[in-house]
């Protein structure tokens, strides 16, 4: 069926398939107003996909868990932009090739289910040197069974080269961030995550191998800043930069909103594991 076919609809719920239906992941995204759930073929999407004031939407590969429909963008800063939606994301794989920024995500609710955000980039021209894989504000987020690898900012001042929350309520299960990096002449923080003024929960995680290099780097896997946090069963290892404060986890604020449980690992970080400023 080509482009602009009627979808099937279940109770107001309305079911677009990917190419069959509409040739691109935004034609049939534009074709919505209500509730509805998106099936993609597997296969590379060379677009940049906008979702704006969407009441419930599901963006799903038709291999299920298995993957295999990857979202590269096009000539754009964020492979994709969610604003005033409700968004849950399952198989789908977010890699620019360093070309943009993985997601941006701005008043929104979303999940990420058995996905991948990866090889994702930042560079100096772009106005926020924040949050390769993906920056989020004012948001809910919740990353399952999902893994932020090899996003990287190359710009002065930067922050969060895999994810960045600000304002955010965030829940990270049975995930890996790891191999994010930032190159800054300046300052770089939170290799891993950067999480300011937000709500986070990590869970039977790992955060291990994001890097900094900078004249002045802080919290290389985690930086907290003013933030609220619970962190269990997850491994905080490896992450480092040749100087700074806190390989693992730096905190910003009052150390005791930030608990790490005794079967949490923070170990093998450089030039330490976890950093307070007082």
């Amino acid at each position: 069926m080509m482009n602009g076919g009627t979808a099937p609809s279940l109770a107001g719920h309305e079911v677009l398939f990917v190419p069959a239906q509409y040739l691109t992941i935004q034609d049939a995204i534009d074709a919505v107003s209500g509730p509805a759930t998106l099936i993609v073929d597997p296969g590379i999407y060379q677009e940049s996909v906008r979702i704006r004031s969407k009441p419930y939407l599901v963006i799903q590969s038709s291999r299920l868990g298995r993957r295999g429909v990857t979202i590269a963008g096009q000539n754009m800063e964020s492979v994709i932009g969610i604003e005033q939606s409700v968004v849950h994301f399952s198989g789908i794989d977010v890699r620019s090739d360093g070309l943009s920024r993985g997601l941006l995500i701005l008043d929104s609710s979303v999940t990420f289910q058995e996905c991948v955000v990866s090889g994702n980039r930042v560079s100096d021209q772009v106005g926020e040197p924040f949050g390769a894989g993906m920056l989020c504000r004012r948001s809910s987020v919740r990353i399952q069974k999902s893994t932020i690898a090899g996003n990287t900012i190359d710009a002065p001042d930067a922050s969060g080269g895999g994810l960045y929350f600000a304002d955010c309520k965030v829940e990270i299960a049975g995930s890996s961030i790891q191999t994010n990096a930032i190159y800054a002449p300046d300052r770089a923080s939170g290799g891993g995550i950067w999480c300011e003024r937000s709500s986070m929960r990590v869970w039977r995680s790992r955060v291990t191998d994001n890097a900094l290099y900078a004249e002045s780097c802080e919290g290389a896997g985690i930086y907290f800043k003013d933030s609220d946090a619970r962190l269990g069963g997850s491994v905080i290892s490896g992450n480092g930069s040749v100087n700074g404060r806190g390989g693992g986890i730096f905190i910003d604020g009052n150390a005791a909103r930030i608990a790490v449980h005794r079967n949490t690992v923070v170990r093998q970080n450089h030039p330490d594991d976890i950093f307070p400023r007082r």
